[in-house]
């Protein structure tokens, strides 16, 4: 016999409820804007070419580079900072590595916003030459969080940007969708998830390169899903994982423009380069449109995405990669000058409209309401609990009060009023909240309380938020058994 089929009961509980009136819900308007969100920026290699360089564009943002001997600036740009710590494989010393990062959170307090810690980890190339390991990197992203937060919890870490690498086959390690030298840049991130690492980023990077393709292109359309809206996929995981609060930032992107427009390569590069690089490539015309659209449509219709950092300022003349991508995705162009030329796509972008948002906190209520079942015949204290979130940036404290409500019945509306009771009235975001409410003396019906939960620091979106507590009073809670069936081993 090749098993045993058995049966058992699990208990749930059902209340037969009719709630004949209620408050009433406002309907959604067909199409709501989305407020202005993004955060523009771009990655620069130099500190000496931001004045020069970057303020013609009118972004508000710089991603600066720890791998290019670049220290966290001395004092505050006149743009918020972006710091890429490296981190090119699992450090010797763990602790030892995190004395180092603190040292360069203690510089940069007070003159850098946000930490990305390391760079594309799902590619062998920058996880040391070793094959990419997500355990071993969400255990240098909680050792780079913790010691971050510690020096300067307004901080934001952001998870270093994954690599869209594709649908990679084979199994390497204990890890699938990995070939020993990538790893499928959504299995890489889904086990990321899986191992805890939303307990250690405020947001999460990835680099939608566009390739070949317009910025609205579907991902499920072209092959390996290379494409900029690759993105939502990325973001559909976050939400899967209950990490749907989290923002993502673009930490790189853009279009790869034709080296033949720049005037020329080493030819020792030529054929490598076009093997790896050539079927990626579009005009320079082409990527000043995509570019400018790419951010466009992030505006119009992702309002989880935070800062935007092109990729690059000032790789036009970085001869250390001659036979690098890099030199051509710049919005410069080499011309034997330190600045180079612009290449179409600078000018768009200093000539794009642009709709900066805010980087402050924004607070987020878990669960957005409470509703609390009672049996008019066993009264009775009921417990619930609500997370005031973050979800936005840096830190706040919150506080919470009881408003008074009223039942709710057929005919209309009585006086009789439901007030919760709150274990706490203030804490930082992220401390739970418990309610209760006790049934005693109610009669059948339903009863409404409101819970007001706002913020005491200053420039906090979307507070404050308003959490209805409904307490039901039935007749009767109905246990009803439902059978399950379970399959034993053979």
């Amino acid at each position: 016999m090749r098993g045993l089929r058995a049966w058992v009961c699990a208990v749930a509980i059902v209340a037969l409820v009719v709630v004949t009136g209620g408050p009433g819900t406002a309907p959604l308007p067909a199409h709501a804007e989305i407020p202005p969100h993004l955060g523009y920026g771009i990655n620069v290699r130099l500190e000496d070419n931001i004045d020069p360089l970057v303020e013609p564009l009118g972004f508000g943002w710089v991603k600066l580079w720890e791998e290019y001997d670049v220290a966290p600036p001395a004092q505050r740009l006149p743009y918020k900072v972006l710091y890429a710590i490296d981190c090119n494989g699992m450090p010797a010393d763990l602790d030892q590595w995190g004395d180092h990062v603190e040292a360069i959170a203690r510089t940069g307090l007070g003159v850098v916003e946000a930490y990305e810690i390391g760079n594309e980890p799902n590619a062998e190339r920058f996880w040391g030459n070793a094959p990419p390991d997500p355990d071993q990197y969400v255990q240098v992203l909680q050792v780079a969080y913790e010691r971050i937060k510690a020096v300067d919890p307004a901080a934001t870490v952001v998870s270093a940007g994954l690599a869209p690498v594709g649908r990679i086959e084979g199994t390497c390690g204990e890890w699938q969708s990995n070939d020993c030298s990538a790893m499928d840049e959504r299995e890489y991130a889904r086990q990321m998830f899986l191992l805890g690492a939303g307990d250690y980023f405020d947001v999460f990077g990835y680099h939608p390169y566009g390739f070949a393709y317009a910025p609205e292109t579907d991902p499920h359309s072209v092959s390996n899903g290379f494409a900029f809206r690759g993105t939502e996929v990325m973001y559909g995981l976050l939400e899967q994982l209950g990490l749907g609060l989290k923002p993502i930032w673009a930490t790189e992107f853009n279009w790869l423009r034709r080296w033949t427009e720049d005037g020329g390569m080493p030819s020792s590069c030529r054929s490598g380069y076009e093997a790896d690089f050539g079927w990626m490539e579009v005009t320079e015309e082409t990527q000043r449109a995509y570019l400018v659209d790419a951010f466009q449509y992030a505006d119009e219709n992702w309002p989880w995405m935070g800062a935007m950092f092109v990729w690059n300022l000032d790789w036009h003349n970085y001869h250390t990669w001659d036979c690098e991508a890099s030199r051509y995705f710049s919005v410069r162009k080499d011309n034997g000058t330190d600045h180079g030329a612009p290449a179409l796509v600078y000018d768009a972008l200093a000539e794009m409209e642009k709709r900066p948002g805010s980087f402050g906190p924004r607070l987020a209520v878990e669960p957005p309401a409470i509703d609390f079942l009672a049996d008019v015949d066993e009264p009775g204290v009921l417990t619930g609990t609500v997370v005031p979130l973050n979800a936005g940036y840096r830190v706040f404290t919150w506080t919470a009060s009881v408003a008074v409500g009223m039942q709710v019945t057929g005919t209309g509306t009585v006086g009789t009023q439901v007030t919760p009771t709150l274990a706490i009235t203030t804490g930082l975001q992220g401390t739970p909240l418990t309610v209760t409410v006790d049934s005693t003396g109610y009669t059948t019906g339903t009863f409404i309380g409101i819970i007001t939960v706002t913020a005491t620091t200053t420039d906090v979106l979307d507070a404050p938020q308003t959490l209805p507590v409904m307490l039901r009073v039935v007749p009767e809670v109905y246990r009803v058994y439902l059978p399950v069936g379970l399959r034993s081993a053979p």
